[in-house]
């Protein structure tokens, strides 16, 4: 019946057309400029997004934020680009006039940019919180600083901040000079009256060392020192598993609270462990395991914490330690475990083959807690100051990597 009816529809239609052409003419001209101003409406007004967009279902919108915005936010969570050809972790965690630096790399030779970083945001002269995760020279190089005339820039030397508490790692595999420069860092700060603690004092609550510190007045938002089963165990020659590892939650309202997981450059073993000894939630950022390196970031971690975000802190493309190139940061390895929990993927830097340096990838990247004047309602945000590309849509990974998720 529907056919024979449409049949007959389309025969009446052509008779019309054939005896009264002009008239037929105006309402096809007239039908197409309704369509094409449906379809603008459509891709430029209303448009909803793919349920997997940021800032739909998951609660994160991409937007191009501005020093003003981040600063007022609730919370802001900042992966600094580094100004050198390497890799090398430094996160600036901001409530308030409340700051968490956590490491301070890849270099001596960064030191200046990150304090020139800290100096839009910390504007009091008190950093209250900082980690250090492990030993590593691109996690505790600037903590240290280049030395010039007898005077240090490090950020322990600073005379333009002090720090409050100093959460840093219980062992070390080798003692190398850098490392001896950090304790002579920490040494100056501990006489300045930082308080000084480790990961495991901080998980037992010893010393005055407490495993949960609340970063508001109103206890909203704590820093919580998670258990790493090689605080008090060895690891034999990995300092990467000495990490210090950090649960950052944020308690929106009764029912929602949200997550943000740091574990420096713990690896395998370490992450194995992490998950059997914490209850572990799922994460609305992990900042990803010592560099989307090819021991870390372990399905094991993944299955439990389920990431919606991830943060790479790497030199993309740079082979600085001679590997196989599916092993450079980010690796094919790490790409291939988190492509099924989430393609939202950020990365720093990346390497400048023309000039044999660097150049931004994302750049900065920001994630941050709040609203513009024009909205009524906060959300999760993320801002990145060259571009809020994800990594599989970038031309570096089009050229080096393959993607394998959903």
């Amino acid at each position: 019946m529907a056919k024979r009816s449409g049949k007959r529809a389309a025969r009446a239609a052509e008779k019309a057309a054939k005896k009264h052409p002009k008239l037929f003419a105006a309402v096809v001209v007239l039908l197409v400029i309704v369509l094409v101003a449906a379809a603008c409406y459509y891709f430029f007004v209303y448009r909803p997004k793919h349920p997997d967009a940021p800032g739909d279902g998951d609660g994160v919108t991409v937007v191009g934020g501005d020093v003003a915005e981040i600063t007022s936010a609730d919370l802001s969570i900042h992966f600094v680009a580094p100004a050198v050809k390497a890799s090398g972790d430094c996160t600036l965690i901001k409530v308030g006039d409340t700051e968490v630096l956590i490491d301070a790399g890849p270099s001596k030779a960064n030191t200046s940019e990150i304090i020139d970083y800290l100096g839009d945001y910390c504007t009091d002269g008190v950093i209250e919180y900082v980690i250090a995760t492990h030993s590593d020279e691109d996690h505790i190089a600037g903590f240290v600083g280049s030395k010039s005339g007898g005077v240090r820039n490090g950020i322990f030397y600073s005379t333009e901040y002090t720090v409050g508490t100093l959460i840093q790692f219980d062992r070390v595999v080798t003692e190398t000079s850098l490392y001896g420069e950090y304790c002579d860092a920490v040494e100056y700060i501990q006489e300045k009256g930082t308080q000084v603690y480790t990961g495991l004092q901080c998980y037992n609550n010893e010393d005055g060392a407490q495993r949960t510190y609340y970063l508001d007045e109103a206890q909203t938002i704590s820093m919580n020192i998670l258990y790493n089963y090689f605080y008090d165990h060895s690891a034999g020659d990995n300092n990467n598993n000495y990490s210090v590892c950090m649960l950052l939650s944020q308690k929106i309202d009764d029912e929602k609270t949200n997550h943000y997981l740091f574990t420096g450059d713990l690896e395998g073993e370490g992450e194995e462990y992490l998950v059997e000894y914490n209850d572990l939630p799922q994460v609305e950022l992990f900042k990803a395991g010592h560099h989307g390196s090819k021991t870390s970031s372990t399905r094991e971690l993944m299955d439990a914490i389920r990431p919606k975000y991830i943060a790479v802190c790497c030199c993309a493309g740079y082979n600085q330690y001679n590997a196989a190139e599916e092993n450079v940061f980010p690796t094919q390895a790490f790409i291939d475990r988190v492509a099924p929990y989430t393609d939202k993927v950020y990365v720093t830097i990346m390497w400048d083959e023309e000039t044999n340096g660097y150049k931004p990838m994302n750049g900065d990247i920001v994630f941050y807690y709040g609203k513009s004047e024009e909205e009524s309602e906060k959300t999760l945000k993320l801002w990145c100051s060259n571009n809020s590309t994800i990594l599989k849509d970038t031309e570096w990974f089009k050229e080096n990597r393959t993607w394998n998720g959903a």
